[in-house]
Order: structure tokens, then C-alpha cells, then sequence
């Protein structure tokens, strides 16, 4: 994949606008600037760690999350997703010195047995046969989680017990280091230039307020022209979107 470095951007831009290279530091802070600005709702890069869960059922937030693409457990080549769920206890549970404990699993096999008897008893006849009529029937998954930014953990259902966790999340350094030698896209690379340019003209007081209003709408524009090259969506796309919670069900 074809792939710029930003001092490659920043100098295309210094040649855009006429500056000598006095001006690359300057252009180097508002190139970082818009290609982390980009990251934040167009994943430049996506970066992915398996992470080990804690004898609490949590894991630790990495010091550059910025917010979760997927979260998941290793089955092969695959990656389970988990789901979000907003119900679990923000707080710590607690024992009587103070110490940190796992949440008890208070979804027990009972509660899914009755649920069980309940389905066969409302939907079967004395011979076990299925009377139609239930649509969308699916198993429950305990498969959740919920992120608590403030605590920097992610705490998972007690019926996970995978060892491990897989995190796809938007970074805020787009690399372990951001300098001049930081790549970026192909498809991006326009973005980046017209964003340092609007943000020069923008704190430049010779320049006069119609010249940075169009600055920033070219900027804005090439943001666009970005998105809608990276993010490509078809009719199969769309169809797999809407189908993708649909389930068969037993008709009679």
C-alpha cells in the first residue's frame, strides 16, 4: 500500500504557499495536528493488542486508546465480538478490607432454564411439536462488555472466560512516535496538506478573512473527498447492514 510520510506533506505544502524551509516547524505541528484530528473519526490507522484479563475480570485501557473499534476473543483466525452493555456497576466491588473482587455471575443456569421452559411451554403442544408463530428466536449470548474511562478498564460479563481480550481502537499517536518520519495513507494525503494550510492562514493576521474562510473550506472539501474514498460503500454493503440482525424463524 502506497503511503506518504508527513515531511513529504509538509514540504509539499511549503511549496503550495511559497514559504522557505524556515516555516517546516511550524507546518510540521499543524501536519501532526490534522493527522491526528483525521484519526479520531477516520481511523488513519487502526492498532490492535491482545491484552490479559485480571483476576477481577477487567482489563486495563491502554495510554493511547482513544475509543474502541472492536473488542473481542481469539476463536481461531477469528475474532468473537463482544457487546457493548451499559447495565454493568461502574463500581469497584469491594470486599470488608477494602480489597477489589470479581462481580458475581448472578445469571445462573436456573434463570436460563426457566427461560427455556417458559419458550417450550408457550410455543409447543403436548407433543413437542412447535406451533409456529415466534419470530426472530435466538439464543442469548452472555458476551458483554462496558468501558469505564474514568477507572482506564474494560469490564467484561463474569461468563466470559477467556484468558485473553483482542482490542481494535483508535490510537492518539499513530505510531509509538510522531515526527516527520509518521506515515499516513495515500488516500489522506491531500487532507493533511489542506489542513496545515488553513491552519497557517488562520493564524496569520496578514492574510485577509476571505482568503482563510476559503482555506478552510477546501479544507473541509478534501476531509470529504477523504471519507468517501476510504469508506466505499456498495448495495451489497447496505443489504448486509440492514440484514444483518434479521433470523430465521420456525414457520408452520
Amino acid at each position: 500500500m502506497k503511503v506518504y510520510y508527513i515531511d513529504e506533506i509538509v514540504r509539499s505544502a511549503l511549496l503550495t504557499c511559497g514559504k522557505s524551509i524556515h516555516y517546516y516547524m511550524e507546518f510540521l505541528h499543524y501536519g501532526l495536528k490534522g493527522l491526528k484530528e483525521i484519526n479520531y473519526d477516520s481511523p488513519v490507522k487502526v492498532k490492535s493488542v491482545r491484552l490479559t484479563v485480571d483476576s477481577n475480570n477487567e482489563i486495563t485501557i491502554p495510554s493511547d486508546y482513544v475509543d474502541y473499534i472492536r473488542v473481542g476473543y481469539e476463536k481461531g483466525q477469528y475474532v468473537v465480538a463482544l457487546t457493548e452493555r451499559e447495565e454493568f456497576n461502574r463500581l469497584m466491588n469491594l470486599d470488608g478490607d477494602g480489597n477489589q473482587i470479581p462481580y458475581p455471575d448472578v445469571e445462573t443456569d436456573a434463570d436460563l432454564m426457566y427461560a427455556d421452559s417458559y419458550y417450550y411451554s408457550s410455543h409447543g403442544n403436548d407433543k413437542g411439536e412447535h406451533i409456529g408463530r415466534h419470530f426472530g428466536h435466538r439464543s442469548t449470548y452472555k458476551a458483554s462488555f462496558m468501558v469505564i474511562p474514568e477507572r482506564g478498564k474494560i469490564m467484561l460479563d463474569p461468563a466470559i472466560k477467556a484468558e485473553e481480550i483482542v482490542i481494535d481502537y483508535i490510537t492518539t499517536g499513530i505510531g509509538t512516535e510522531t515526527n516527520s518520519r509518521t506515515t499516513l495513507p495515500a488516500y489522506a494525503a491531500e487532507a493533511v496538506e489542506r489542513y496545515i494550510l488553513w491552519r497557517y492562514n488562520e493564524h496569520n493576521q496578514s492574510v485577509p478573512m476571505n482568503q482563510k474562510v476559503m482555506a478552510k473550506e477546501e479544507w473541509i472539501h478534501a476531509f470529504k473527498r477523504y471519507r468517501s474514498r476510504e469508506y466505499q460503500l456498495s448495495i451489497s454493503d447496505v443489504l448486509r447492514s440492514l440484514r444483518s440482525h434479521t433470523f430465521a424463524a420456525i414457520k408452520t
